[in-house]
């Protein structure tokens, strides 16, 4: 009953959430099952792939501020948070879509600098909330902040792994078809959204009383924001995937 997304608008920032969620798992599915076709594909599928990267990272930070963030945080910068959060969303899948239409094989590292820095930038300011509340709190007597640093810790393993080719970059050609950097990632990201969630709706249980008393979300608020999201994602997916068609078209 607490979760009611029907009958209780403080429970409308974790259905965001979720769906965010659900379509950034969805997103890496497609990408990973349909990109061999073709080269062009490839990289489509790819692009669609950044999508999920900026819903992952804009869902996240909607749920740290809601429920986990320390009240005097959340009364002073709500709003503030959210069109922040929206626009480095947004960059993500912009810088990420452009590295992969602009460089071509073999890959600079640049172009890794292009894709995780965005990346970067984004976890760090969606996990914002949740450090200023680990700085200042008891981890060990809280179940919820045990979690949340448990999602920290588990997104900078899958992100070295990834960014670092370990641990195929040790033994090179024994782990071309599973156990590699990329499938470590993903499985730890699967990880960190379990941790988050159960974290969140430990937060939630602990302070509903506190929750209850703001005023109730906006949904079109809670809901635009994140179709907005979508919205501007896919039409800097669509604007890329284009520029492709036509380099390999005339290529």
């Amino acid at each position: 009953k607490r979760l009611d997304f029907f009958e209780n608008a403080h429970s409308w920032p974790f259905a965001v959430s979720l769906c965010t969620a659900i379509l950034m798992f969805a997103c890496s599915a497609f990408a990973h099952l349909l990109h061999s076709k073709s080269e062009t594909i490839h990289m489509t599928c790819f692009l669609i792939d950044f999508i999920g990267v900026s819903l992952h990272g804009f869902g996240s930070g909607f749920l740290h501020i809601y429920y986990s963030a320390p009240e005097w945080f959340y009364e002073n910068i709500e709003y503030q948070y959210i069109v922040i959060l929206l626009s480095l969303g947004i960059l993500a899948c912009f810088l990420n879509c452009f590295a992969q239409y602009y460089f071509h094989r073999p890959y600079p590292p640049l172009k890794r600098v292009c894709q995780f820095f965005p990346c970067g930038l984004l976890w760090i300011y969606s996990i914002s909330p949740l450090c200023i509340r680990l700085y200042s709190s008891t981890i060990s007597s809280n179940p919820a902040l045990m979690c949340h640093l448990g999602q920290i810790i588990l997104f900078v393993i899958g992100a070295i792994l990834f960014g670092f080719d370990l641990p195929q970059r040790l033994c090179p050609g024994t782990l071309d078809f599973i156990g590699q950097g990329h499938h470590l990632f993903h499985f730890c990201i699967y990880l960190v959204t379990i941790c988050q969630m159960h974290a969140v709706f430990w937060d939630y249980e602990e302070y509903r009383e506190i929750i209850n008393q703001r005023a109730k979300p906006d949904l079109i608020f809670c809901a635009g924001s994140m179709l907005f999201l979508i919205l501007c994602d896919c039409l800097i997916v669509q604007f890329f995937r284009r520029k492709i068609r036509e380099h390999y078209h005339f290529d």
